[in-house]
C-alpha cells in the first residue's frame, strides 16, 4: 500500500506531460496562424496577377 501512495504522490508532482501538451498546443496555434497568413498572401498575389493579366490582355 505504501508503494501505491508514493507512486501517486510522484505522479501528482510530475508536470513534464503538461509542458509537452502546452508546447504542442502552442505549436498548433503557430501553424494555424501561419497557414492563414500564407493563404491570405496567396489570395492577394493571385488577385494582383489576374489584374495584371487582364490589364495587359485588354486592347
Amino acid at each position: 500500500m505504501k508503494s501505491i501512495a508514493s507512486f501517486l504522490r510522484a505522479f501528482n508532482s510530475d508536470d513534464s506531460g503538461a509542458a509537452f501538451i502546452e508546447y504542442t498546443a502552442l505549436l498548433g496555434v503557430i501553424l494555424a496562424v501561419g497557414l492563414v497568413v500564407l493563404t491570405g498572401i496567396g489570395v492577394w498575389a493571385n488577385s494582383r496577377w489576374v489584374a495584371l493579366s487582364t490589364s495587359l490582355s485588354t486592347p
